[in-house]
């Protein structure tokens, strides 16, 4: 466990000496719940669990570890996704990193993201009985053309609809304007 907080606690620095890099996603940390986002809703009475963990017992509601006191997230799941637009250049590239956790006992998942419709990462999250942990990937994007339409969103393999995949620390930048090297290991 200590092994796990540990490498979080660096991740997490190095993510943030990134913050030279300019973010061109709004609230990529979801700070102020969803805004700037747009959310897309299978059932538009059944809202996006847009979550904080606050109490010192809450992060237990979603199977997290217990190092995440303080952390926003959203949780994606077969009943809502978010998207975001955002101005770019054509033939540049970008880099679109974020952190991503399982929820236990919640089936398979496939978690999905989208660029201009474009399937650019996938990653399939096996049913698994333990706390869920953060960990950080990246994608590496070339802009076709001057806006870029970033989605999230997952497929229920297996169990309940409503429950998905924790997302949060989402950062979509100019290639040059982030260290790749703190991430060479993290690339999925």
């Amino acid at each position: 466990m200590f092994k796990q907080f540990l490498a979080i606690t660096l991740f997490a620095f190095l993510f943030n000496s990134n913050i030279g890099a300019q973010n061109l996603l709004i609230n990529g940390k979801f700070a102020t719940n969803t805004e700037g986002w747009s959310v897309l809703l299978a059932d538009k009475e059944n809202p996006i669990k847009a979550q904080i963990i606050e109490r010192a017992d809450s992060y237990k509601e979603y199977g997290l570890a217990d190092n995440y006191i303080g952390t926003n997230f959203v949780e994606i799941d077969a009943q809502s996704g978010i998207q975001q637009t955002v101005d770019v250049k054509t033939g540049e590239t970008y880099i679109l990193a974020f952190a991503t956790a399982h929820r236990p006992d919640v089936g398979n998942k496939q978690f999905i993201i989208q660029i201009n419709g474009d399937v650019v990462h996938t990653k399939t999250f096996k049913n698994d009985s333990k706390a869920g942990n953060f960990s950080y990937r990246y994608v590496e994007y070339t802009a076709k053309s001057d806006q870029a339409k970033i989605a999230f969103r997952v497929v229920s393999l297996s169990g309940a609809d409503d429950q998905g995949v924790l997302l949060t620390d989402i950062l979509f930048s100019h290639s040059d304007e982030v260290d790749l090297s703190k991430f060479s290991d993290m690339k999925y």
